[in-house]
């Protein structure tokens, strides 16, 4: 054998394990409904059809943020994490609305997403939800990886893969669904064509406005009890965003600052707000020496850096404030789309964003939904 043959044999053996890598994957990410994450595709799905997104192998969602806020160029943004994932274009009137929550976690990740967005277009009016560990110095600030925004395609599919690979290998409910698929084209609670298994089987994921539809729980409500179990837990055991501090972290306050200061330069009105847990886990976390006082610590710090820069300041760590009971809230430190809506009621008090503000149609949708959690109607 000669050593060309020899060298062409390999290739031909490599490339034979890379193609059956390849369908195999393909294969399986069709059966789950996930062929078009990470895809430009899953993009024009959600612009043109308001399609629902959620992937249960990768909660990068970055990709598909940036999209459709390109496409859209909102001029009012929601900028923060999970937490601002609540907020509905609906709530708005006379501006285009999108919320980018969901894509970071600290101040450092919301400057990234401003900074992206504001290549192409800066908002009129930036709504920040400043989150409580933000500010823990005993709490993670790095930049999550974000690896389906990248330009290369075949990076953001050897991605999706490892994570497929990953997802098969340890989680039961996605070997179940490969071996035996039972899933939805169509989300049954809006009717829209569905992308990525959650959206599928659960009716879990995010629609065109960016804010994320929690299926299981709108349609399967389970008790108070189990749905904060969790980040009683969480809190317990000093884990997961409930790190215990005494003292709140400076450099990461002045970067806040510096972040405020910086939209302003750049002609935003900044609108910030604390967001809001249930009375009895805010309760709890006042009542705790591990956490007190660093909530109070927290709760202060951000007003006076808001009084200091002149802009509307909120503080909505309670739902009792906003006239809102434990009923309202996904879990023990996410408020639902009803406690959003009593939001962007009291965001009335701000001139500058007064004028876009919904109030009668929220108010109309207060009071004629009787779901805990869902006032908008659910094809929207």
């Amino acid at each position: 054998m000669t050593w060309r043959s020899f060298f062409v044999r390999i290739v031909c053996s490599i490339l034979i394990v890379v193609f059956g890598y390849v369908v195999a994957a393909e294969t399986m990410l069709y059966r789950l409904n996930e062929s078009q994450v990470g895809s430009s595709s899953a993009i024009h799905m959600q612009i043109d059809h308001n399609a629902l997104y959620g992937s249960a192998i990768t909660g990068d969602v970055s990709f598909l943020k940036y999209g459709v806020a390109a496409e859209k160029t909102p001029d009012i943004i929601a900028l923060g994490t999970s937490r601002t994932m609540q907020f509905r274009e609906e709530f708005f009137q006379g501006a285009t609305f999108y919320t980018f929550g969901g894509i970071g976690d600290s101040v450092d990740a919301m400057r990234d997403i401003f900074d992206r967005i504001s290549l192409q277009n800066t908002p009129k009016i930036v709504i920040l939800g400043v989150d409580w560990d933000w500010l823990n110095p005993h709490y993670s600030h790095e930049l999550p990886e974000n690896a389906l925004d990248s330009n290369n395609v075949l990076n953001r599919r050897m991605y999706l893969y490892k994570s497929l690979f990953r997802e098969v290998r340890k989680n039961s409910k996605v070997q179940t669904q490969l071996l035996h698929p039972n899933l939805d084209e169509v989300d049954a609670i809006g009717k829209r064509p569905t992308i990525g298994l959650s959206a599928g089987v659960n009716y879990d994921g995010f629609r065109k406005d960016g804010s994320y539809q929690y299926g299981e729980y709108i349609l399967h409500p389970n008790s108070i009890e189990e749905r904060f179990a969790d980040t009683y837990q969480r809190i317990e055991k000093g884990e997961r965003r409930f790190e215990a501090a005494d003292h709140i972290d400076a450099d990461e306050l002045a970067k806040l600052e510096a972040l405020i200061n910086h939209m302003r330069q750049r002609g935003c009105h900044v609108v910030v707000f604390l967001p809001p847990f249930p009375n009895q886990i805010y309760q709890t976390l006042l009542d705790s020496d591990r956490h007190g006082g660093f909530m109070i610590q927290f709760e202060d710090a951000v007003k006076e850096v808001c009084i200091a820069q002149n802009i509307p300041f909120f503080n909505f760590s309670n739902m009792e404030w906003l006239g809102a009971s434990d009923a309202e809230a996904i879990d023990g430190f996410h408020g639902s789309e009803r406690t959003y809506g009593r939001i962007v009621l009291q965001f009335q008090k701000d001139d500058a964003l007064v004028p876009y503000i919904n109030a009668e149609y929220i108010e109309d949708c207060l009071r004629e939904s009787n779901h805990p959690f869902q006032i908008i109607p659910e094809n929207l």
